[in-house]
């Protein structure tokens, strides 16, 4: 099979994870590509570390200002030259197979993507609360970690929605359904590497939120919230903070990496909630 393929990355601040990543996709079974790496302004030795390897495919670009996911990942998109674009993260790692199973949907009549199976650090392994997890086992999400589109379909619809500072991935794939199909193929698999919650990132992370409400905007026909309730038993925990220590029982805090988070819950829940609700009033949408 002959065809071009670019995988595109956007990085910060991933010096524990990158070697990791560029080792896996330099290993694949498939290997005429480009890998595009734009690095949103990191200040580790994620530059560095990149430098270090020595191949031709690997092309990098550094932005000059934080220029945030959505407009980085466009930055990718402007630097290939690919008809086809696989998306991963910087903390991922590819299994050998995933080129060349992505390639064998693409090929297929009105498949316009392909979206794989991501598994957070293994097929085994069991998260607990401190854990910064990232999956999709049954496809439908379109997470840039692990999906592939024909770039004319990308070109179409204009690439990312730069207002998005998070699930920019999901309202690119319910964008591009309009064209064709967005395949899932459960052999083209993406491992994420582990990574640890530290409690401010942990609280800031509630700001994620804020995007639902772009995609509620957007796409008012798609089950994002329950009666215009956004995650209700969360709402339900601020109006009654002692629900938050029913999360202590399972399995979700065993180490003590998931018991130092348990007393930032509740300030999360807050930043979380009045992230949202400023988003709501900027947008205009009545969404509790």
């Amino acid at each position: 099979m002959t065809t071009n393929v670019s995988i595109l990355i956007t990085v910060k601040n991933v010096e524990h994870y990158i070697a990791n990543c560029l080792k896996s996709l330099l290993a694949q079974t498939f290997n005429d590509f480009e890998i595009i790496l734009v690095d949103d302004v990191s200040n580790d030795k994620t530059k560095e570390i990149i430098e270090n390897f020595n191949d031709k495919r690997i092309k990098y670009f550094r932005n000059k200002n934080w220029l945030g996911l959505s407009q980085s990942r466009n930055e990718c998109l402007k630097h290939s030259h690919g008809d086809y674009v696989f998306f991963t993260d910087g903390d991922c790692v590819a299994s050998k197979y995933w080129i060349e199973e992505g390639l064998k949907y693409l090929n297929t009549p009105n498949c316009i993507g392909v979206e794989g199976k991501t598994y957070y650090v293994s097929k085994e392994y069991k998260p607990t609360r401190s854990d910064d997890v990232v999956e999709n086992k049954k496809g439908g999400l379109f997470m840039t970690c692990n999906i592939a589109y024909k770039k004319t379909v990308l070109k179409e619809i204009g690439g990312f929605d730069e207002r998005f500072t998070f699930h920019e991935d999901r309202d690119l794939g319910l964008r591009a359904l309009k064209y064709g199909r967005i395949c899932f193929n459960p052999q083209m698999i993406i491992y994420h590497q582990k990574k640890i919650f530290k409690p401010m990132k942990f609280v800031k992370n509630g700001k994620i939120l804020r995007n639902r409400v772009l995609l509620y905007k957007k796409f008012r026909d798609k089950p994002l919230f329950v009666w215009r309730i956004a995650n209700p038993k969360d709402l339900a925990s601020i109006i009654f903070p002692p629900l938050i220590f029913t999360r202590l029982f399972g399995t979700s805090f065993k180490s003590k990496d998931d018991f130092n988070l348990f007393p930032f819950i509740y300030l999360r829940l807050i930043y979380e909630r009045i992230e949202f609700w400023d988003m709501c009033v900027r947008e205009r949408i009545f969404i509790i």
